[in-house]
């Protein structure tokens, strides 16, 4: 994808990190998979500094050295003002020892972390990389399908998820056609283009790669909250998770909402609900 199209609905939120790191050393952006973590990064370090040092780690990618501290993150010469450690879901601990070090030894050092979860380090300022709003959903389905408008009724059941509306526009999905592979699940299997990493290669390995960072006890509750398809309170929760060996449903919903599972849902008025991704709720069905 380009910066561009991913970024449509970003520019507030690109500025508002911009201005964090202006005065913070470490910043995390979370939020659930396919949601656009990466692409917003980019264009952060690119507003930063040009000369950005952007460290994927994807695990198509080897950086050994540089997570073990056997060499730092960029090749000699001075250090970057701005370090960008992309996808670090799956070597957390790693990322934590590695950026320690690096904020410790570098004063002049800003790092830019993005994972479905954060670091846990004292210092990290976290921002959560939402879903699209629905004006901002349309208008990346019109750009990346060369001009399609999709029916706002089904365009909203991708739920503002950038790698969702890119694989739609990328096969051209007309919206009755959307609309039917939603209903019998063949949407999450399709292909997303070339440019995605693997992890992102549909929405269903999107989904299956948060599913391999989690805790077994993580997973169980997952699939039963899969079952709510609206937003939920911890009332429902507690139902749905009777007889789960998580005591406490207080604990296991906000475990899963650590690791961007479960979102809070920001368009509650009375109370704190929380809402689970339609690609993660399929994921278990």
């Amino acid at each position: 994808m380009s910066a561009g199209d991913a970024l449509v609905g970003r520019d507030q939120h690109r500025d508002k990190i911009l201005h964090l790191l202006g005065r913070e050393r470490l910043v995390t952006i979370t939020g659930a998979g396919g949601v656009g973590k990466s692409a917003l990064a980019r264009a952060v370090a690119a507003g930063f500094d040009p000369a950005a040092r952007l460290i994927d780690l994807d695990p198509s990618n080897v950086h050994e050295t540089i997570l073990s501290g056997e060499r730092l993150p960029w090749d000699g010469g001075e250090p970057p003002r701005l370090l960008v450690l992309d996808t670090c879901d799956h070597v957390v601990d790693r990322c934590v020892a590695l950026v320690e070090r690096l904020l410790r030894g570098l004063p002049g050092l800003r790092v830019l972390v993005t994972g479905r979860e954060v670091l846990g380090i004292p210092g990290e300022h976290v921002t959560v990389a939402a879903p699209l709003s629905a004006p901002d959903a349309a208008t990346l389905f019109h750009v990346r399908s060369g001009g399609l408008r999709a029916d706002p009724d089904v365009l909203a059941r991708l739920e503002g998820v950038p790698l969702a509306i890119e694989i739609a526009a990328e096969h051209l999905l007309e919206s009755g056609k959307l609309a039917e592979m939603l209903d019998n699940g063949a949407f999450h299997t399709l292909p997303a283009g070339p440019a995605h990493p693997a992890r992102h290669a549909s929405m269903r390995a999107a989904a299956a790669w948060s599913h391999r960072q989690c805790h077994p006890l993580d997973t169980q509750a997952w699939e039963r909250l899969a079952a709510f398809d609206t937003p939920f309170g911890l009332e429902e929760a507690e139902r749905a998770l009777t007889g789960h060996r998580t005591a406490d449903a207080a604990e296991a919903v906000a475990r899963l909402v650590e690791r961007s599972i479960v979102l809070v849902d920001s368009a509650a008025v009375d109370g704190r609900w929380y809402r689970m991704p339609f690609h993660l709720r399929a994921f278990t069905k």
